[in-house]
């Protein structure tokens, strides 16, 4: 690009500025965005922080002040910072400064904004502002520096076995480096696992006070369901509230049902795939929110907490993200336990399927069927389907709702021996066993145990093998830290966001953690919609107020004084 485009495209920008001292607010904003549409034509890098600056101001709702702003600095070309590895202490700035953003002025009128209130700003607080927008583009950048490192999960049959992808390796190893960046001169500890965990511990900062410990998680990998090799993110500035159309062929609606939650972002950013492949916001979104609560806390020493814990985990889509955690890295059994995987910005889950896994190998016996009595022909084929019709189609997953259990024989395959070669003779059955009361529990196990016995009678020359039941994850609601829902809903409000608790018919990382042992703790709000799918998009802007209700959750806790369980 030319100097003098560049220097056109800024005075173009200064001069919409300088009208916005004498033009009524209507008038303002057109100027402005007349401008701003005339220089993007030559430099669309020049005028990225005032597009960001001016939604905000425009479609947040967030009033323009009666007098001229001061020098916010939007209009740089300075080339914006962004690197993990960067101790370069000059950008600090653009880390809101919580006396100012938390202070219940600025940071809560902000955020409310982004339901469509009106708040008045004065002069004094535009800083404040400026931080925030750069913040907002500090987010974006962070979660996209994620979301293009492919770090899709490798199922495999043997549940022993803990495969990692070499993107699932590149993820953690950037993630601690960018950690060791952020908490440098801190003492705060960062530990990357054998298994590609990392870990964070932040020590306790409150004296002569005993409060809970708090720990928060997310996971790095994708699931291994959709496509997710060279994902292109693509960003959405300003949502126009209409059909967003990706290049490989699909519309992401607003009416259809992964895109319902778009009717509550326009003027928003929004970032998609191309439509190729999943974007990765399950649950990288989550490491963005929670990332950026450890940079926040870390360098403003004025926010209390007890000891904090921030877990990433692996093959949280495959269902072991339990497998290879490591206690030792977080004292042990944290008090209170929250995940950051949730997809619905209203409810977070307070309790959940406790969910377990069966397998029924039918060892069968071929024979001609024509002397099958004689030569004792054990037709395991057979005995696996009446196996599986001998269960009550009304606890079917599709006859289950609400808090009703199910139970669900999803595949039927030759099992292979320990060399891997398939016994063609045989067949293995795999049953999914969910329940929310340990009751109907254990009323769904007898309901497996008389469907063996029938099948074996019916069956005599087929062999039944009950495998032993793998639980996967539990009911968190077992053993919940107590006041830990009322926390959330304090600390989300505070910022605009409503959040009910909620059951969960499904399974979150702290659910795994939970069959492990560790306190159970609730899902929330990561950001993410339509996971595990082509459509699948994230709202930048509810990236940062998770952000914001992460760090008022920390508060919140360190004004709790820790309950004698004994």
């Amino acid at each position: 690009m030319k100097l003098t485009d560049k220097i056109l495209a800024i005075l173009a920008c200064i001069i919409a500025f300088n009208f916005v001292i004498f033009e009524s607010k209507a008038q303002k904003f057109k100027i402005i965005k007349n401008s701003l549409k005339a220089a993007t034509k030559n430099s669309f890098k020049v005028v990225t922080n005032a597009k960001i600056i001016e939604s905000a101001i425009e479609t947040q709702k967030y009033p323009m002040p009666q007098k001229a702003l001061p020098n916010m600095g939007v209009l740089s070309t300075t080339k914006y910072i962004n690197s993990p590895n960067n101790n370069n202490n000059n950008n600090k700035g653009i880390i809101p400064n919580p006396k100012n953003l938390h202070n219940g002025k600025i940071a809560p009128n902000f955020i409310n904004s982004f339901n469509g209130k009106n708040h008045k700003i004065s002069i004094h607080k535009t800083t404040a502002i400026n931080r925030m927008m750069k913040y907002i583009k500090r987010t974006e950048n962070r979660f996209l520096n994620y979301a293009k490192i492919s770090s899709q999960s490798i199922d495999t049959a043997d549940m022993n076995v803990f495969p990692i992808s070499p993107g699932q390796i590149k993820i953690a190893e950037y993630l601690e480096n960018e950690l060791c960046g952020i908490c440098k001169g801190s003492d705060a500890t960062i530990i990357r696992s054998n298994d590609q965990y990392v870990y964070v511990k932040i020590p306790s900062n409150i004296k002569n006070k005993d409060v809970p410990s708090l720990m928060f998680m997310a996971h790095l990998d994708v699931t291994p369901e959709t496509p997710a090799q060279n994902i292109k993110p693509i960003v959405h500035y300003n949502y126009d509230g209409g059909d967003i159309k990706l290049p490989a062929g699909i519309v992401l609606s607003p009416n259809s049902p992964q895109g319902t939650h778009l009717k509550n972002c326009k003027g928003k950013t929004i970032i998609t795939s191309d439509g190729s492949t999943l974007l990765g916001a399950d649950d990288k979104a989550g490491v963005t929110v929670l990332v950026g609560a450890i940079e926040i806390i870390v360098k403003n020493k004025k926010i209390k907490h007890g000891d904090l814990y921030f877990v990433f985990s692996q093959n949280e889509d495959i269902g072991r993200a339990a497998d290879r955690f490591e206690g030792k890295y977080v004292d042990g059994n944290p008090d209170i336990i929250i995940d950051v995987d949730g997809n619905m910005p209203d409810k977070f889950s307070v309790e959940n399927f406790t969910a377990s896994m069966l397998n029924y190998h039918f060892i069968g016996h071929d024979t001609h069927p024509g002397d099958g009595f004689v030569n004792k022909y054990g037709d395991a084929l057979t005995a696996a389907s009446y196996f599986i019709g001998q269960i009550d189609p009304k606890k079917h997953p599709s006859a289950s709702k609400d808090k009703q259990g199910y139970i669900h024989c999803y595949s039927m395959t030759h099992p292979t021996d320990s060399m891997g070669k398939e016994l063609a003779e045989d067949y293995l059955v795999k049953v999914r066993l969910r329940y929310f009361d340990k009751n109907e529990g254990d009323t769904l196990r007898q309901m497996l145990k008389n469907a063996e016995i029938l099948t074996a009678k019916a069956y005599p020359f087929v062999r039944i093998e009950a495998g032993h039941e793998t639980m996967q994850y539990e009911n968190i609601a077992y053993t919940m830290y107590p006041g830990t829902a009322e926390i959330i809903t304090k600390s989300a409000d505070k910022y605009g966001l409503k959040m009910s608790p909620c059951s969960e018919r499904g399974g979150t990382t702290s659910a795994m953690m939970a069959a492990k042992g560790l306190r159970g703790g609730p899902c929330i709000y990561s950001g993410q919609q339509a996971a595990h799918s082509v459509y699948e998009w994230v709202c930048v802007e509810d990236m940062v107020r998770m952000t914001y209700v992460t760090i008022s959750i920390t508060k919140n806790v360190a004004d709790m004084k820790k309950i004698n369980e004994n």
